[in-house]
């Protein structure tokens, strides 16, 4: 029998404009996809009065460097600001 696996997590929040929404999504799904994250959750809030949205994204590994370097070169994402990132306390996989 295989010993559980620890997953660990990062909550994200960033903004984004409206009119560059999908590239800025698309960049930041590729990032993730190279890196071999699992998406836990995705939220994407209607665009405000300022006009961005604001996406809550959720990210799993098995361990913490795949999310170290996920954040790393979301730096590179030009198309998003105020990027805030949260690690979630470790849990086991199901």
């Amino acid at each position: 029998m295989n010993a559980p696996l620890h997953t660990s997590q990062l909550s994200i929040h960033f903004s984004v404009s409206a009119e560059h929404a999908f590239n800025a999504l698309e960049a930041v799904l590729a990032i993730a996809r190279r890196g071999g994250l699992s998406i836990g959750a995705l939220k994407v809030e209607p665009a405000g009065p300022a006009g961005a949205h604001v996406v809550w994204l959720e990210l799993r590994a098995s361990e913490e460097d795949p999310l170290a370097l996920f954040l790393a070169r979301l730096q590179g994402v030009f198309d998003i600001d105020d990027l805030c990132a949260q690690a979630l306390p470790e849990r086991r996989a199901a």
